[in-house]
């Protein structure tokens, strides 16, 4: 029979009830021009060019206030981003709680971007928002595909993802 067609398991596709939405750099875009409160949170992956100089810029043409994880503090404070260095546990249980002011004090974030930070301790910390924060929608600006987060860059070679990244960070 032509129906009985057998379909593998796709892990990152098959993501249950909230399933992530595959986004390109202008549909990131908007939901950073929509979001009221948005924050980058930068991990060890992004501390070297030329992913260092995009994170840079993207922070610096949306205003984004910079939360860096792990050991890529000192690389972004040289560029002259001023982050706030939490560890990733820490962060991702400060945004699963309503009542907390967020890292400027202006209140609680609504928009929670992550770039860089390693696949697997990424992937559990957008599970825990995505069942325990429905006050905030998540953004990976990835090389690879998250299935927790609301909305990811698809996976990708690293020139296609350096020239999304550049598109975000374009200062028109």
């Amino acid at each position: 029979m032509a129906n009985d067609r057998v379909i593998p398991w796709q892990p990152t596709v098959i993501a249950g009830p909230k399933q992530s939405l595959l986004v390109t750099p202008e549909t990131a875009e908007l939901m950073i021009k929509k979001a009221k409160r948005p924050l980058l949170i930068l991990g060890p992956l992004v501390k070297e060019d030329p992913v260092l100089t995009l994170a840079t810029k993207i922070a610096e043409k949306w205003d984004l206030p910079v939360v860096t994880t792990a050991d890529a503090y000192k690389a972004f404070h040289d560029k002259g981003l001023n982050p706030t260095s939490y560890g990733v546990v820490e962060i991702v249980n400060l945004l699963n709680d309503p009542e907390w002011g967020g890292v400027n004090g202006q209140g609680q974030h609504d928009l929670v971007i992550f770039l860089g930070c390693i696949y697997y301790i990424g992937s559990q910390g957008l599970s825990s928002l995505k069942h325990y924060a429905p006050h905030l929608k998540t953004l990976t600006i990835c090389k690879f595909f998250h299935s927790n987060a609301d909305a990811s860059f698809p996976n990708m070679k690293d020139e296609e993802w350096f020239n999304y990244l550049e598109k975000m960070g374009k200062v028109e």
